[in-house]
C-alpha cells in the first residue's frame, strides 16, 4: 500500500512535468487541443498518454505505463493511475518505444509544428542527392526509404546541436509502428541522444532527459524551419 503511494506521488510529480511543457507547447502553437502525444521513460516503463487525450490540460487519468520491452519483462506492470475509463496508450507508443529503447529515461514530446511540416513538403520537390558523405546506416536507411531527406539548419543556434535534421517518410513510421522495419537498427543508429525529427507532411518528434529539452529540441526545429522557409521566398 505505501509502495504503491509513493509510486503515485513520484508519477504524479512527471505528469505535472509533462504537462507544464505540453501547455508551453500549445501556446507556441505546436498542438492543438487534441493532437500530439508525450512520454517519459521510467527505468524499464513508459509513462505516455493514453490515445485521444488533450495535452493541454493533463491530469493523472490522461496517462497510463506500459512496459518498454514486453517479452524481456517479468510480472504485471504496475499502475498507479487505474480508472474506469480506457487505457489504451497512444496510437504512437511503438516510435516511443523505437527512441527510449536507446534513449532510456528520457522524455518523447510528438507534435506539429506548422513551418517544420511545411519545409518537408517544400523540399521533397528539390531532388538532390543529400547522402553522398553519409554513414553507411544512412545510405542504406535512403535505399530503403527513398523518401528520406534532411534539413541543414542555417541558424547558428539550431545548427550548434543539429547540423542535420531529418525528415523521415510516412512509410518509415509506419513499419515502425507495425513491426515490418526494412533494416535492423535502433534509433540510436541514426540519431544523437538530444534528438529531433521530422516526418513528412505530419509532424516532429523530439526526446531529451527532461521534458523542458525534448520541448527546447521541436522549439529549435520550428524556428529553424521557419528560418529557411523566409530565406527560400527571396
Amino acid at each position: 500500500m505505501f509502495k504503491n503511494k509513493t509510486k503515485k506521488q513520484e508519477y504524479s510529480k512527471y505528469v505535472s512535468e509533462l504537462g507544464k511543457v505540453c501547455k508551453i507547447a500549445f501556446g507556441k502553437g505546436l498542438i492543438d487541443t487534441h493532437s500530439g502525444n508525450i512520454s517519459m521513460g521510467i527505468k524499464e516503463n513508459i509513462l505516455i498518454t493514453k490515445a485521444g487525450k488533450s495535452l493541454i490540460d493533463l491530469k493523472p487519468s490522461d496517462f497510463t505505463i506500459v512496459p518498454l520491452n514486453p517479452g524481456k519483462q517479468s510480472g504485471k506492470v504496475s499502475n498507479p493511475f487505474k480508472s474506469a475509463e480506457t487505457s489504451e496508450p497512444s496510437s504512437e507508443l511503438e516510435v516511443h518505444k523505437f527512441i527510449l529503447k536507446s534513449f532510456k529515461d528520457s522524455t518523447v514530446f510528438h507534435s506539429h509544428p506548422v513551418n517544420a511540416i511545411a519545409l518537408s513538403l517544400v523540399l521533397d520537390k528539390k531532388k538532390t542527392d543529400k547522402f553522398k558523405s553519409s554513414p553507411l546506416i544512412i545510405k542504406k536507411l535512403h535505399t530503403e526509404y527513398p523518401g528520406l531527406n534532411k534539413i541543414t539548419p542555417a541558424d547558428f543556434e539550431s545548427a550548434y546541436f543539429f547540423p542535420e535534421i531529418y525528415i523521415m517518410p510516412l512509410k518509415f513510421i509506419e513499419d515502425i509502428k507495425s513491426g515490418g522495419l526494412k533494416l535492423k537498427l535502433e534509433a540510436k543508429d541514426i540519431f544523437k541522444e538530444n534528438g529531433v525529427f521530422i516526418i513528412k507532411s505530419h509532424g516532429s518528434f523530439s526526446w531529451g532527459p527532461t521534458p523542458l529539452e525534448a520541448l527546447r529540441w521541436t522549439l529549435a526545429l520550428e524556428a529553424s524551419s521557419e528560418i529557411i522557409l523566409k530565406s527560400l521566398s527571396f
